[in-house]
């Protein structure tokens, strides 16, 4: 089957999982007096809804027809946007202070809106989305450290294999071998996440702490998207489809009395 044929049933099975996801969230949040954190995340997965619906729809009637700053641009920069505000409300006192690992996940950012430049062109909507998205990423990561979440070590791996997929990827053209180590990398810290996230929910942790280790799975399988192509592209988005249940799993954490 061809990687077209396989995103267009990938476009129809996103569809169906965030309906899932927000069906879920109806259920659970209906009727009962949330937080805010909890409504920014319900807000965030009908956002994420809408956006997959449109993008269904444009690549059904429009499949070859590339739309600069389409409404599936605007609303996967309001996901991000509420996500952040979700986390934002889970640590009120939380402010941003210039550790190694944010100044490193700025430099991260930047690269990798580069990098979207080259390869598509759209200057207005990769700096758009890319500055968006990297908020996002730098909210995750402050709130990994505040949680003591990763110890030094493994911040220094991630840092590594981060930064070195980002060089292959700049460095050589999609067929070269060296591309290929570039996306074992780039999964492999994808798959690391969700590891992480899976373990803490095993563990019975803390609401806070599945909230912030899932989103942050989110994020990273999200850049994941944003690097691939082809069948690594499918790859990316089944990764990223299943950090949905587990944010839920820790926001329905979190709207539990205590």
């Amino acid at each position: 089957m061809t990687p077209e044929a396989l995103e267009q049933i990938l476009d129809v099975l996103d569809v169906l999982t965030t309906v899932g996801i927000v069906a879920a969230a109806v259920i659970r949040f209906h009727g009962k007096q949330q937080s805010l954190t909890i409504l920014f995340f319900c807000f965030a997965m009908v956002s994420l809804l809408l956006t997959n619906v449109y993008w269904l729809a444009h690549s059904l009637l429009r499949p070859n027809m590339r739309i600069p700053l389409a409404a599936n641009t605007i609303g996967e920069c309001a996901v991000f946007l509420l996500l952040s505000a979700a986390l934002n409300s889970l640590f009120p006192d939380s402010r941003f202070s210039f550790t190694p690992q944010l100044v490193c996940t700025m430099l991260f950012a930047s690269a990798s809106i580069a990098l979207w430049i080259v390869w598509s062109g759209e200057w207005l909507q990769d700096l758009l989305g890319g500055i968006v998205f990297g908020y996002f990423l730098c909210i995750c990561v402050r709130n990994l450290c505040q949680m003591d979440l990763f110890s030094k070590k493994e911040w220094l791996g991630l840092g590594i294999c981060c930064f070195t997929y980002l060089i292959l990827f700049f460095l050589f053209a999609e067929d070269h071998p060296m591309v290929k180590i570039g996306y074992g990398l780039m999964f492999s810290t994808m798959a690391w996440f969700l590891y992480r996230t899976i373990h803490l929910v095993r563990r019975r942790e803390s609401a806070k702490k599945q909230i912030v280790l899932s989103v942050s799975a989110y994020a990273s399988c999200m850049s994941g998207v944003y690097m691939s192509s082809g069948y690594w592209y499918i790859a990316a988005e089944l990764l990223c489809l299943l950090t949905l249940p587990l944010m839920l799993h820790a926001f329905r954490k979190e709207a539990e009395p205590v």
